[in-house]
């Protein structure tokens, strides 16, 4: 369309587009422009001018916004103009196509998501609920101790055992001083032999113990026990043989232990068939598995409280921990025994066991009243515990106050072996002026031992190394060093032991018939006795130095015999 004043072809315009004359509208044209939403873009503009008159004055940047003027008389066709007012871009710029997003956030939200799975994987559970490794470590030794009771029954398959068992071997003197004196100033006998034979089944034992000089000997000890007394010779000092009652004997020694006891607990032994050793195998597992039931249970009931992470530098190298503090309560101790006594009385395997217990007047429900009153008054007690990156427990400590509130110190329990924790313990103790320390070393076919203890100046020092192989363990060194009541010791022996299996004993209570019992001796007897000893003096020099002896005899049988008050 022209426009009636100026003559201008404005198309399809309802306004002139170089002086603003208003045209008269084409409806064969405004659907296409309705269609195209760029046409109704720019038809706004022109609504917008008509607001500020109805003839605005020509304005050569609008005109250039809508493209460029055609030339004098040419009509371009009316759909031809559409296009170049739909380029038309500074009046309303056409923006960019962006770019589609979604990959990016996708991606980002992946990551997030696998962050938040290795967070709830490996971090949540040490926020919400730190005591997870501590009570991990507890329970490895509960699978510990399972395996270690196996292990045992394997290697009691694979080794002769027998209810007859002789055991020989040999200890050997290599240097002994007492208060700075050397032992071969008194002692020319350094060697002990022995050959003890022990029947569990009869309670019965036999044997000899040789004392000797180099390879001569110098004192023989034969010796017969039937469970009650005891028998024996001197050949060397005494044609006469000896009877003592255990029970004397005991009294005589003041020994710490029960002779007496020991045998009697030799009768619950000698019930067990050792030769049929699996036959205990499954009750033995299924009493082991009871028991760490309540280490399990002590485990989830203990209170935990989660500490640093250090390098503990140990005797067996330094070692990544993290610390925790285990509160153990009386009752936390109550339900772990109960669960052990719940899980034996519950076993089928042990059945016909605790079947005997309750017959004897020990049930389920005796034994646990007897714990809870034996810990009636037990207060809280508070561990400090180290852990490995494997959940292995590496030391245990509790301080000396928790238990009782007048000592000082600590005492500990260290697990520090490389491939498996128990091949290398060690305990320490130190509590008021009182320390003390005991290591087990384990690995391969060796073994050490070492005990340390000292109290302000006084000490005392012992251990031993072991190997072994087969049935023959070998003591490498076993050692004393001691400075107690102003006296110093300091011995080293050395020696071996053999273990196997006999038929029959080698002594028995005939060999010893006309035996004087020690404890009843006649007048007639004991000059007898005091006349062959002096007949036999001479014998001791072999076994004492001949310094001592003639200290002990002035080289005299005579004014020995005056010595002995013979």
């Amino acid at each position: 369309m022209f426009c009636t004043k100026c003559g201008y072809n404005a198309g399809t315009a309802k306004f002139c587009p170089k002086c603003g004359n208003p045209l008269n509208p084409q409806p064969v044209q405004e659907t296409p422009v309705q269609n195209e939403p760029v046409a109704q873009t720019v038809q706004s503009e022109p609504v917008e001018q008509q607001q500020f008159g109805t003839q605005p004055q020509f304005n050569e940047t609008v005109q250039q916004q809508f493209g460029t003027q055609p030339q004098s008389g040419a009509v371009p066709p009316v759909n031809a103009d559409v296009p170049r007012y739909q380029e038309a871009p500074p009046m309303q710029p056409q923006p960019k196509k962006k770019k589609k997003k979604w990959p990016i956030v996708v991606a980002i939200i992946a990551v997030i998501a696998a962050a938040a799975a290795v967070l709830g994987f490996v971090v949540l559970p040490n926020v919400l609920s730190p005591d997870k490794h501590a009570i991990a470590a507890i329970k490895k030794l509960g699978t510990g101790l399972e395996d270690t009771a196996s292990s045992a029954f394997d290697n009691m398959s694979l080794t002769s055992v027998s209810d007859k068992n002789q055991i020989t071997g040999t200890l050997k003197i290599d240097t002994a001083t007492i208060d700075g004196e050397k032992y071969s100033d008194y002692i020319k006998a350094d060697t002990v032999t022995y050959d003890i034979q022990m029947d569990a089944s009869t309670e019965k034992m036999a044997g000899e113990i040789k004392l000797q000089n180099g390879s001569a000997t110098a004192l023989t000890v034969t010796f017969y026990s039937d469970g009650n007394n005891m028998y024996f010779k001197v050949p060397e000092l005494f044609s006469e043989s000896f009877v003592i009652s255990l029970a004397q004997f005991e009294d005589e020694i003041d020994s710490g232990f029960s002779y007496g006891s020991l045998g009697s607990i030799s009768k619950y032994f000698s019930a067990i068939d050792t030769s049929n050793i699996e036959l205990y195998r499954e009750p033995v597992n299924a009493a082991v598995k009871c028991v760490v039931k309540g280490i399990n249970t002590f485990a989830e009931e203990c209170e935990y409280k989660k500490g640093d992470k250090f390098t503990y530098n140990s005797d067996n190298g330094d070692i990544k921990v993290s610390e925790y503090s285990i509160t153990i309560t009386k009752e936390t101790v109550i339900k772990a025994c109960e669960t052990v006594i719940d899980e034996l009385y519950a076993s089928k395997d042990l059945s016909s066991y605790m079947t005997i217990l309750t017959m004897a007047g020990v049930s389920q429900t005796t034994i646990k009243s007897s714990i809870e009153s034996s810990l009636s008054d037990m207060q809280p007690v508070t561990l400090s515990m180290y852990i490995n990156k494997n959940d292995e427990i590496v030391r245990l400590a509790i301080d000396a106050a928790d238990y009782n509130t007048s000592e000082k110190g600590f005492v500990a329990i260290s697990f520090l072996g490389n491939d498996n924790p128990f091949e290398y313990v060690v305990i320490e103790a130190d509590v008021d002026d009182i320390n003390m320390k005991y290591t087990v070393k384990t690995q391969d076919d060796k073994a050490a031992l070492a005990l340390e203890m000292t109290q302000n100046k006084e000490y005392i020092k012992a251990g031993a190394e072991l190997s072994s192989s087969g049935t023959t363990v070998k003591i490498d060194n076993l050692y004393v060093n001691s400075n107690i009541d102003d006296s110093n010791i300091d011995m080293k022996l050395s020696g071996e032991a053999i273990q196997k299996e006999f038929s029959k004993l080698k002594y028995s209570a005939s060999d010893y018939s006309g035996a004087y019992n020690l404890a009843n001796l006649t007048e007639t007897q004991s000059t007898t006795l005091a006349y062959e000893l002096m007949k036999n003096l001479n014998v001791l020099s072999n076994v004492f130095s001949d310094k001592l002896y003639n200290e002990l005899f002035n080289g005299k049988s005579s004014s020995g015999s005056a010595r002995l008050g013979f």
